[in-house]
């Protein structure tokens, strides 16, 4: 029980730091979620890019965390769970990197500007795509894990991780498409954001599954 506990104590604030752009209109110098790309509120060249820096950071740290308390809860029941822990664990390590590497300039925010392409810029962006990619593998091994469990609420769950990361993986979709389709570029800030949202969701969901599959009652 006491595990259990632990899993609800550090996914509920992983979900709720994941979302951290939620304090832009607050604290940012400059905001605009519906067009701005959540990285531009920690760049470089924003007054107040290190402390969404900072928030980045610890919210990596948090899903990286909770991915190692989840490893007795679900790593353990079979392989595919646990490459899907590990995954989440990499997804999270992948936005502590996210944060670390700032971009050079807020593209969105600060018009008109230009990113350096410096060193720091092309970890940025390197990590956005390995992000993206390890986050669907992600998905698509505890969708596989989940499903096959026998215990019916974990199977029940993974069928709504298949939604969850259709989801995640239209709004993805979608912020790639603006590159093609000029109408799309004012919304790429609401896509990327609608993501962060299911994502933070899925995690709320994950600690309850997590807790579930460590409750005495549940399969072992």
């Amino acid at each position: 029980m006491i595990h259990s506990r632990a899993l609800t104590v550090v996914g509920v604030p992983a979900a709720l730091a994941a979302n951290y752009w939620v304090l832009e209109t607050v604290l940012a110098e400059r905001a605009d979620p519906a067009g701005s790309w959540i990285s531009d509120l920690g760049a470089r060249t924003e007054s107040t890019g290190l402390l969404f820096d900072l928030l980045e950071v610890a919210s990596g740290m948090l899903v990286v965390a909770f991915a190692a308390l989840l490893v007795p809860a679900l790593g353990r029941r079979s392989r595919v769970l646990c490459w899907g822990v590990v995954a989440l664990a990499a997804v999270g390590a992948c936005t502590v990197i996210d944060g670390a590497f700032p971009l050079s300039c807020a593209e969105t925010l600060a018009e008109p500007c230009e990113l350096r392409y410096d060193a720091v810029d092309l970890v940025h962006g390197g990590e956005t795509f390995l992000s993206i990619a390890i986050t669907i593998a992600m998905f698509a091994l505890l969708v596989a894990g989940l499903r096959a469990e026998p215990d019916r609420e974990l199977s029940r769950f993974g069928a709504w991780t298949g939604a969850a990361g259709v989801a995640w993986i239209a709004c993805n979709a979608l912020m790639g498409a603006q590159y093609l389709v000029a109408d799309l570029a004012g919304s790429k800030g609401a896509l990327q954001r609608a993501a962060q949202v299911v994502f933070g969701l899925w995690l709320l969901g994950l600690a309850r599954a997590g807790a579930h599959a460590r409750a005495p009652w549940s399969a072992d």
